[in-house]
């Protein structure tokens, strides 16, 4: 294959590489997104719904770039450099092409103790480092970029480096730089921070392998990300941000085709066009959204001089030299549609006057402001306050050195708050003094100056901000088609939809649309997405209505931090408290309701009984804290157990195992009742029954599975032992030191956020109502009935059921006595989506393990490991520990999910008994059922059915005696 030659490069720097089996060239340093570009190819990739996606942020946050690089996959175009003879496609292989991401690794991760770590090497996090590490303090500074400078110096990553710099911008970077490197600090370039936690440390993955550093002092310059700008055709290839543009053409000297438009508001799109002009390529048009010069702008232009004369003339130059090359500026306008079919075509503009204008484009670059990368900021505890600008984002409170709420926690520049290049600037010299000065050392002299200098650059930035317009994000003038979050392609419709059929909270949309389930976790969408909640009746915009924080702070190779732990037994327990770490939604009171059943609990039992009780004719009324669906039922791995679980069998089982045993009568009717029920439901619950595996790899674990297969059979369960060569036949990919596996023919998966909104649609439909954000305080004898008090309203009850899950016992406590019904806090691992791996459900004999392949191609990875639980909020927490040991016993069995990344682990409230359910009514307490069970989403069907039966009939035909209280 011959490339196409390009004539902005001289051979001796040319670099072959292919792109879907097409020859390129590239420049030395040049990264796969700019050589392409380059070469007018705007288009990367496909979607899962097969739409085409190209660069879009160019900084790595937006994930939208992904190529598949010599089988490593899910790299982003815009970081990666290319390399002589690079094979990049837009799609990955199968399973058994996957690529290294990164060096596996091979025991406890290194751990290094440092005085101070600093994420981010732009102007905040580079100017901190060098004065502390001047005055002594041992130093690492982390930056997930090859180069230092951040978004702000984006220091030319192409040509000569000893070249002279080519204007004042470039030659600050490159001093600062070089002071840097000259301090001592160490520089782990090309090194993500993906995890933070006071008191395990913070996770780092260096080109070399993952490691943990314990510092003393944690200083957070992460910097900002662009704001997103939703709008019709925003997904297109060639639809980028100005920064994204600004890294292509300054950092790279990559021209994208043209014509280019560049819009939105603020001096960045002005320097951007005179960065264009300066290449050769005067833009189109630039179009802002402000009102342009006018009598007007000379109150805030005098307090720009007289803040930052020499910024302000700079300023005032460029808009001159604009008008001069003949860049055509459109003020007070706005791109309000972009067209195309597989990229860029055209930009529909709507002028100050109400006129609508087309412009033929290519490439459009877009810029509304920016928005802290706040997200390490948030998975430490630090307090945060929410910027009601724009599209609306959560910014740290920070002293002005730094200093959060959490101790030794520093957050700086703009990954703390918005300020611009000089306010990063001095608060990186006020955080190295603030911290040496804590090290007992000298602070550096750039201190004194620093406190004034601060002031200065806010009362700049103040004022030119009041210059550029950026007005709120109004979700009204959002098309029900236009896509809000770009990695899962959920509409703004979809996102309305949802508000109405469940409930108007960032929570229920994520469940019900899996908006901010992709690699970017919400941080890129989350702002337009509560604006659009808010306006359909959900809460203010405020911290507590965004999604909550959680690792990787940045997708992470799995099996990079692949740690073997100690095994254990069971559930670590935990009584979980009364309070609650999420936000309610402010709902007018019910007053008085008078209904036959009150079931307590909307997760999947409790909307099941429901449903099972209104379509047999019953009156019934759902209460719970929050929404359906938001616990234990939500937040688990969707597992559909009928095989006994390693530690339900055996000497790890509780009492003996026999409670867990006897659920073996029940178990495979549940599966057939949920079979019965996503018919009747005719909604798509993903469910599917391909069976289980559960692998053993020792002596010890066949024999251990061939008793546990005798158990099984003597109650009925199709399940039998198989050996090395059956498994191998169902399942290649199994690593080959396993010698066989139990098999169970019944089990399988379904997805969570599928089901138990199409129970709880079923349940209204039959009569039921639920009355969400309505805690239950007390529950009281009235007669021959129940009181029962909630935070909305008062329900009177002939009956009551107790579907609480971890919360149970306290809430049989207000009616009796308590359960014996324990918490137990625990994670679940998910990762980008891969090719075909598994099939069946797979466990493990003698570790704790459950893994099974969603239908968008991610690994769910589960089984039962713990989190820590915050008795103070009743937020539960993953933990480092469990994260390591989940993933190494993944990859231990399944060793192409180690080249797969990590992008989500979430925690949440589990239930812990004895192995079995609590079914049935309360001794002394007539009228009062508990139905209650660990491995509820496998089971729901069945104990709701059973619950119905008993209070319907006053009997059950399935087996239930032995699921009572009288057992304990």
């Amino acid at each position: 294959m011959t490339p196409a030659p390009r004539p902005d490069l001289a051979p001796e720097e040319a670099l072959r590489f292919t792109f879907d089996g097409q020859a390129f060239l590239a420049r030395r340093g040049e990264t796969i997104g700019a050589a392409l570009a380059a070469q007018g190819m705007a288009a990367l990739r496909q979607t899962r719904n097969d739409r085409p996606r190209g660069i879009h942020c160019g900084m790595g946050a937006c994930f939208d770039c992904l190529v598949t690089v010599d089988g490593r996959t899910g790299l982003r175009a815009c970081l990666e450099k290319v390399s002589e003879g690079m094979a990049v496609a837009s799609a990955s292989g199968s399973a058994e092409t996957l690529g290294d991401l990164a060096p596996l690794a091979a025991g406890p991760l290194p751990r290094r103790a440092v005085d101070v770590l600093v994420v981010g090497a732009g102007p905040a996090g580079a100017t901190a480092a060098a004065l502390l590490a001047e005055a002594g303090a041992s130093v690492v500074v982390c930056d997930e970029r090859a180069a230092t400078g951040g978004q702000y110096f984006k220091p030319r990553q192409v040509g000569d480096p000893a070249a002279p710099p080519a204007d004042a911008q470039f030659a600050e970077g490159r001093a600062l730089e070089e002071r840097l490197r000259r301090s001592g600090a160490e520089l782990w370039a090309s090194s993500t921070v993906w995890y933070a936690s006071a008191g395990e440390g913070v996770g780092v993955l260096r080109p070399e392998g993952a490691c943990v550093v314990e510092p003393r002092f944690t200083i957070i310059a992460t910097g900002a990300s662009e704001r997103p700008v939703p709008l019709p055709g925003w997904t297109l290839p060639g639809v980028m941000t100005t920064g994204g543009l600004q890294g292509l053409v300054r950092a790279q000297e990559a021209i994208p085709v043209g014509p280019i438009v560049i819009a939105g508001s603020g001096p960045l799109n002005i320097q951007m066009a005179l960065e264009l002009v300066k290449a050769g390529h005067r833009p189109a048009a630039v179009i802002d959204i402000g009102p342009g010069p006018s009598l007007a702008a000379l109150a805030p232009l005098a307090r720009m001089l007289t803040a930052d004369w020499r910024l302000t003339l700079a300023g005032m130059a460029q808009l001159v030299a604009q008008r001069r090359a003949g860049v055509p500026m459109l003020w007070g306008s706005a791109i309000t549609a972009i067209h195309g079919a597989d990229r860029v075509e055209a930009v529909e503009v709507r002028k100050a006057d109400g006129a609508i204008l087309r412009f033929a484009c290519r490439t459009v670059a877009l810029n509304m402001g920016f928005q802290p990368q706040a997200e390490l900021a948030r998975q430490l505890g630090c307090r945060l306050t929410y910027v009601d600008a724009a599209a609306g984002h959560v910014a740290v409170e920070a002293a002005d050195d730094g200093a959060t709420s959490v101790t030794g926690i520093h957050a700086i520049g703009d990954g703390a708050a918005i300020g611009g290049s000089r306010v990063a600037l001095a608060q990186g010299a006020l955080a190295a003094g603030s911290i040496a000065v804590k090290l007992g050392l000298t602070p550096p002299a750039e201190t004194a100056t620093a406190p004034g200098d601060l002031a200065k650059a806010r009362r700049f930035q103040a004022a030119l901000w009041s210059l550029f317009t950026q007005p709120k994000f109004d979700a009204a003038f959002i098309a029900d088609t236009t896509h809000v979050c770009r990695c899962e392609e959920v509409t703004a419709g979809a996102v309305r939809e949802a508000c109405r059929t469940a409930s108007p909270t960032l929570a229920a949309v994520k469940r019900l649309t899996r908006a901010g389930m992709g690699r970017c976790q919400g941080r890129f969408c989350a702002g337009p997405l509560t604006r659009l909640v808010a306006a359909e009746g959900g809460p203010a915009p405020d911290v507590g209505a965004f999604f909550a924080p959680r690792p990787p702070a940045r997708p992470v190779p799995l099996g990079a931090i692949a740690v073997e732990k100690a095994e254990w037994g069971g559930h670590r327990q935990s009584a979980p408290p009364a309070v609650s770490p999420r936000v309610a939604l402010a709902r007018e009171p019910f007053g008085r309701i008078d209904t036959d059943v009150v079931v307590i609990g909307a997760g999947v039992v409790g909307s099941t009984v429901a449903w099972e009780l209104a379509r047999s004719g019953v009156s019934v009324t759902v209460v719970d804290r929050h929404e359906p669906n938001v616990q234990a039922s939500g937040a688990n791995a969707g597992s559909l157990h009928v095989q006994l679980l390693s530690f339900d069998f055996g000497a790890k089982a509780q009492a003996g195992g026999r409670p867990a045993a006897e659920v073996l009568r029940i178990a495979p009717v549940s599966i057939r009742l949920w079979k019965e029920i996503e018919a009747l439901s005719g909604a798509d619950f993903e469910m599917a029954t391909p069976g289980g595996v559960m692998v053993g790899e020792s002596e010890a674990d066949m024999a251990f599975l061939a008793q546990k297969t005798a158990l099984e059979k003597s109650y009925g369960i199709d399940s039998e032992l198989i050996g090395a060569n059956e498994l191998r036949s169902l399942e290649p990919l199994i690593a080959p030191h396993f010698t066989g596996a139990a098999l169970c023919r019944d089990e399988g998966k379904i997805n969570p956020l599928r089901a138990t909104p199409a129970i709880v649609a079923m349940a209204k439909a039959a009569g039921a109502r639920f009355e969400t954000f309505a805690g239950v305080t007390s529950i009281e004898r009235d007669g021959t009935g129940w009181r029962v008090e909630t935070e909305a309203g008062t329900v009177f009850a002939r009956r009551v059921v107790n579907c609480a899950g971890g919360w149970a016992s306290r809430v049989a406590a207000m009616a009796a006595r308590p359960i014996p019904v324990q918490g137990a806090p625990l994670q679940m691992i998910v990762t980008e989506p891969g090719p075909k791996m598994v099939k069946h459900l797979v466990a493990h004999a003698s570790r704790h393990l459950s893994l099974k392949q969603a239908d968008t191609g991610g690994l769910v990875i589960g089984g039962a490991w713990p989190a820590s639980l915050d008795p103070a909020t009743g937020a539960s927490h993953v933990e480092m520990a469990s994260i390591e040991g989940n993933a190494w016993v993944a990859a231990h069995v399944l060793p192409a999910a180690a080249r797969l990344r990590i992008v989500r682990v979430w925690a949440a409230m589990n239930i812990n008994i004895d192995g079995a359910p609590i079914l049935g009514e309360m001794p002394g307490a007539p009228g009062f059922f508990n139905c209650v069970t660990s491995n509820g989403y496998s089971l729901a069907p069945v104990v709701a059915r059973i619950t119905r039966d008993l209070m319907v009939d006053g009997r059950s035909d399935l087996p239930h005696a032995m699921f009572g209280l009288d057992r304990f």
